[in-house]
């Protein structure tokens, strides 16, 4: 649990100091990458706490959130693309869907 503290926070101070000391027009395109990565990081530590502070078990809370970031950061960047569409968000709900029921199948046998 103290790991999974030290990740997100790491992780959350070095996307502020990127975003703080960097400007977007004067950097190379792969760090235009490196935000997305970092709220992935930052949003799978979040939800893993909280999903573990509730009493689900290590690798289910960690597949849950996995997931549940992906979902938000999926559309993120999409938008920041001008790709976003409501058949795009329909698309994605409905993967989300089956893929957390898949998961929640396969922890359940385990």
């Amino acid at each position: 649990m103290k790991k999974i503290m030290i990740i997100g926070g790491t992780s959350l101070a070095m996307l502020l100091l990127l975003f703080i000391t960097t400007d977007p027009t004067k950097v190379p395109s792969f760090i235009l990458v490196l935000p997305f990565i970092l709220i992935f990081v930052v949003l799978v530590c979040a939800l893993v706490l909280g999903l573990r502070w509730r009493g689900m078990s290590t690798t289910r809370s960690l597949r849950v959130g996995a997931l549940s970031a992906a979902v938000p950061l999926t559309l993120l960047v999409l938008q920041s693309i001008g790709q976003l569409t409501v058949r795009d968000l329909l698309t994605i709900a409905a993967l989300f869907l089956l893929s957390y029921f898949y998961i929640a199948r396969t922890t359940m046998r385990a």
